[in-house]
């Protein structure tokens, strides 16, 4: 008679990964977030590559007409930097065996820069930033809000009471404000086109002011553990108040942070978009998602309202939405995969 294997339980890590597995919206999520994420980071450098030229690169041939209306999608353009006048400063037409360069999707604008290639570099940017915001929040509201979760007290009173009166204020207008008066400082902390120049100031900005969301989160599931029983156990040992939220504290943080990260990184992208629509976000030169809008003014027209230009709004706009969908859904997978009381 055969011997029954021995079962071996499941960690909650495990349980919940075979609960996302199964989640087939969350799974398809994940991949296109995955698939995003790659493209966002090499894309650009494929399709350089692969035409010739890159984002930064203007073509004057690409704007055409009085209102200087670029060309649109799966279009060929002379591969020259410069037009050519004739005595009366009219453009001449290049001749016809001029070397010329594919915009797949078209150009961006006056300029005629490649809209494919800063779609992609832009989708780079404002992952950077959306990630790197995260990233500055958790590493500004974890501590704080331990402080005031685990000790309560005046520390609890303060720490609340500041939250509540800047929570108070519309964000949006406190990064206005920050990034039009604070970011011109921070404007030189680049690294080549890893972080290009600006987009450590949005990512610092945005993070210490979304802060203050996770700092609640924190403080209010700590206000709970702190009387847990194995908290208990832990001061009757002789375990150090930090040992304790280090050991035994912090872990039961994880999923919920988890699951506000992936829905701060959505709001995160579209605060980025807000601001470089204005025109207070990065420096015009660096393409994002929110500039590529604004140079298009949110509409299907640009300079010329009887030549509409669909394609300025369409791709950015629809990788923007794709990407905050797919974010969305991965938080509420991940929730869901994280609940306790959820089936297997």
């Amino acid at each position: 008679m055969a011997r029954p294997r021995d079962v071996q339980p499941r960690g909650p890590w495990k349980t919940a990964w075979l609960r996302v597995r199964r989640d087939r919206w969350t799974m398809v999520a994940l991949v296109t977030l995955a698939v995003v994420i790659v493209v966002a980071l090499f894309g650009g450098a494929v399709v350089t590559r692969i035409v010739g030229h890159d984002g930064a690169r203007p073509f004057p041939y690409a704007a055409t007409g009085t209102h200087l209306t670029p060309v649109g999608p799966w279009t060929r353009v002379p591969e020259t930097a410069q037009t050519e006048l004739d005595e009366y400063g009219n453009i001449v037409e290049p001749a016809k065996d001029a070397k010329t360069t594919l915009l797949v999707l078209g150009g961006d604008g006056s300029l005629g820069r490649d809209e494919l290639i800063r779609v992609l570099d832009g989708g780079r940017t404002s992952l950077e930033i959306g990630i790197g915001a995260v990233i500055v929040a958790l590493l500004v509201a974890v501590p704080i809000g331990a402080a005031a979760g685990y000790f309560g007290g005046l520390v609890d009173a303060a720490v609340s009471r500041f939250t509540e009166t800047v929570m108070a204020f519309p964000m949006l207008l406190f990064l206005v404000f920050a990034t039009a008066k604070l970011a011109p400082v921070l404007e030189g902390v680049n690294y080549s086109w890893v972080v290009p120049k600006g987009v450590f100031a949005d990512m610092l900005l945005i993070g210490v002011f979304t802060s203050f969301y996770p700092t609640r989160l924190v403080r209010s599931q700590l206000l709970v553990l702190r009387n847990a029983e194995f908290v208990d156990a832990a001061h009757m040992i002789g375990a150090s108040d930090l040992r304790i939220l280090r050991r035994h504290l912090f872990r039961h943080l994880v999923p919920t942070l988890l699951v506000w990260g992936a829905i701060a990184v959505a709001t995160n992208i579209l605060l980025e978009v807000s601001l470089s629509f204005i025109g207070i976000g990065v420096p015009p030169d660096v393409p994002t998602w929110g500039s590529l809008l604004s140079n298009a003014w949110g509409t299907i027209y640009t300079r010329s309202l009887t030549t509409p230009t669909v394609w300025q709004t369409l791709f950015p706009t629809v990788a923007i939405f794709v990407t905050v969908v797919a974010l969305n859904q991965v938080s509420e997978g991940v929730r869901r995969a994280l609940d306790p009381g959820a089936r297997v």
